[in-house]
């Protein structure tokens, strides 16, 4: 096999691309779009102790919806979907540590002290909590974190095409015969830290860990979203019964992963690549708005039930 081959699987499973089909479809319609109207912008770079990260801030309003992208992607990759979120509330993007215009300086790039710089970030920005986390692929790990650590401050999360961080070991236990020795020698040794870990990617192993560590998380409301069929392409590598032990794994991580929330939701969406906040921005707009709809309506609640001042 091809060294870009095996690149491109261990990437795989590291959920920098895609990652594997779960659970079965459930249709949720988004909401009725609101009027998008030019939304105020700001771009700031902002230290955050070790670091200097760029970030913009759209809209204005409660909650602060926070966009965490993939794995080395840029924040202007949500092009797509910010103006119907800043039509209704504040979202703030920014670039993680060494990714775009934010520097990766001399901090650890693993997912609790992404979690910490994120903190900084939003005091930094002047952007309040609650805060709805929206998390793309690897940004998932670093929304997981974060909600585990500051979980007065979240108000939902949205995980969207994210990974567990059991696979790994997982498909040690799952693949046999020529599986398995097919993947102790071409997709093992992604895995391994390097001797002076500098990136978010050569922090994979520390993070995993930490994500062990990091439950549970908040009763908030919380939805995975997963793109159907995603990883059967691995059959270029395993062989049919294989493959399918690697997606009847990854199918009850994630079905673990959103009932570890109580009324956590999976849902998986048909006919995207892994970006699917591009590919049908719809699927992923439906339960952000719904979200932003439902944490509105309980602050309007709160309000009115306030007694008059004398």
């Amino acid at each position: 096999m091809s060294s870009n081959a095996v690149t491109e699987f261990g990437r795989l499973i590291l959920g920098m691309t895609v990652a594997l089909a779960c659970g079965r479809p459930e249709g949720v319609p988004p909401p009725p779009r609101p009027p998008v109207a030019p939304e105020a912008v700001t771009e700031r770079v902002v230290d955050v102790g070790g670091r200097r990260l760029h970030a913009t801030v759209r809209g204005s309003g409660s909650p602060t919806v926070v966009l965490l992208s993939a794995l080395d992607a840029p924040q202007d990759y949500w092009n797509t979907v910010t103006p119907m979120m800043a039509a209704r509330t504040t979202v703030v993007t920014y670039d993680r540590a060494g990714t775009g215009k934010s520097e990766l300086g001399n901090l650890p790039a693993h997912a609790e002290q992404l979690a910490r710089d994120l903190r900084v970030l939003l005091d930094s920005l002047h952007t309040p909590p609650p805060f709805l986390l929206v998390a793309h692929s690897a940004g998932g790990n670093v929304a997981r974190v974060f909600a585990f650590k500051y979980p007065e401050t979240i108000a939902g999360v949205v995980l969207e095409e994210t990974q567990h961080e059991e696979n790994l070991a997982g498909m040690r236990k799952v693949l046999t015969g020529s599986d398995l020795a097919t993947f102790e020698r071409d997709l093992a040794s992604l895995f391994d830290a390097p001797a002076s870990p500098r990136t978010e990617r050569d922090f994979s192993s520390a993070t995993r860990d930490q994500l062990r560590r990091a439950r549970p998380l908040p009763h908030v409301p919380f939805v995975v979203l997963v793109v159907a069929g995603r990883g059967r392409d691995m059959r270029a590598l395993f062989s049919e019964a294989g493959t399918e032990r690697i997606v009847a794994l990854d199918a009850e991580l994630m079905k673990s992963l959103a009932s570890s929330v109580p009324d956590g939701r999976l849902i998986v969406v048909e006919g995207s690549g892994h970006n699917l906040h591009v590919d049908k921005p719809d699927a992923l707009l439906g339960p952000v708005l719904g979200m932003i709809a439902d944490i509105q309506g309980r602050d309007r609640d709160t309000t009115a039930r306030r007694p008059l001042s004398p």
